[in-house]
């Protein structure tokens, strides 16, 4: 039997969605839009930005899957993003409590 998952107000401590998404889900086109925090990389932490497309193209230079592990910006530790300000439009849509963040905590094993 299986039981609802209580009701979450806050991601804190949490971190189920960013248990396999491997790299930030940066999309350089979001819905016809560019996506402000890539661009907003480029001019305030281009060492972040380069960090993202050097892990991205060593992933596929490998053979890699870019999904299934924890985000690269993931404190594991604390469960939070390390990189938060920065993070991108999915990220920051996501809809805690919703339908997407319940699968996630229920694949993770996040109660």
């Amino acid at each position: 039997m299986q039981f609802p998952l209580p009701i979450i107000k806050s991601c804190e401590g949490c971190s189920a969605c960013c248990r396999v998404v491997t790299l930030p889900p940066f999309r350089r086109v979001f819905g016809e839009e560019g996506e402000e925090a890539w661009e907003r990389l480029r001019w305030d932490r281009p060492d972040l930005r380069e960090e993202f497309l050097e892990v991205e193209r060593a992933r596929k230079v490998a053979g890699e899957a870019t999904f299934g592990s924890p985000c690269q910006w993931l404190d594991v530790e604390v469960g939070r993003c390390r990189h938060y300000d920065y993070r991108p439009r999915a990220c920051r849509e996501f809809a805690v409590g919703g339908l997407d963040c319940v699968d996630a905590r229920r694949r993770g094993g996040v109660v």
